[in-house]
């Protein structure tokens, strides 16, 4: 892709795709359990919530306390995650390289998290990601979901076309309600019948940039109202 070129633009999401959770979330949620003393969720019901709200999140971890200890217990785990996050927490095999190579080839790259901000900051400065995106957007309690984010990021960087990469069926859908394809990651928390609709599912983020490439020089995706 050329200077001159239209630049096109893809839209990453964080967990299940670029960053392995269950190394962070997993830990937090079941260490501070034990510590105070209560029922340790399982791995499969912790990671039951990657890709929905916080607010959904936190209002599960909340049901789990005793009354009187949720603020305390939410914290302490969100708390304990963002530690992890540096010390434990991992990016999946060659996620770097990847985008350096969409980098260099000239598009556009941002984030779309449906996670807390102060998470999804961590994860990108703690594991140098910064440098590599145009725009970073959390959802947290600011935003009615990836689909406002993936209009503001279209707003703010005006590409030609775009590609939505992510684990969850709200990532495609998001990005086919925007004018965009969507590209399923199958490696992260999702399951076979959120990918239906996707536009191409890879096994490995080294698999993306060819079905990138074919994507964004098909013609425009009319905007759509389903999911």
């Amino acid at each position: 892709m050329s200077a001159k070129e239209p630049r096109h633009l893809i839209i990453f999401d964080i967990d299940g795709t670029l960053f392995q959770t269950d190394c962070v979330t997993v830990p937090a949620v079941q260490r501070t359990f034990s510590d105070f003393g209560l029922a340790v969720p399982s791995r499969e019901t912790i990671t039951g919530f990657f890709g929905k709200s916080v607010a959904a999140y936190e209002s599960w971890l909340a049901r789990q306390c005793p009354a009187g200890m949720a603020a305390d217990i939410v914290a302490a785990t969100n708390a304990l995650e963002l530690k992890l996050v540096g010390t434990e927490g991992k990016l999946y095999p060659k996620v770097i390289e990847t985008l350096e190579l969409f980098k260099k080839e000239g598009y556009y790259l941002a984030v779309c998290s449906n996670g807390p901000s102060s998470y999804v900051n961590e994860v990108v400065n703690t594991h140098n990601l910064r440098p590599f995106f145009h725009c970073v957007y959390a959802r947290d309690t600011r935003y009615s979901g990836e689909q406002e984010m993936i209009g503001l990021i279209l707003r703010e960087l005006a590409p030609h076309q775009f590609v939505v990469i992510g684990d969850r069926h709200d990532d495609i859908e998001a990005a086919h309600a925007c004018g965009g394809r969507g590209i399923a990651v199958n490696y992260g928390f999702g399951a076979p019948e959120e990918w239906l609709r996707a536009d191409a599912i890879v096994s490995a983020i080294t698999e993306t940039p060819p079905h990138v490439a074919r994507l964004v020089n098909q013609p425009t995706v009319k905007k759509s109202r389903e999911g």
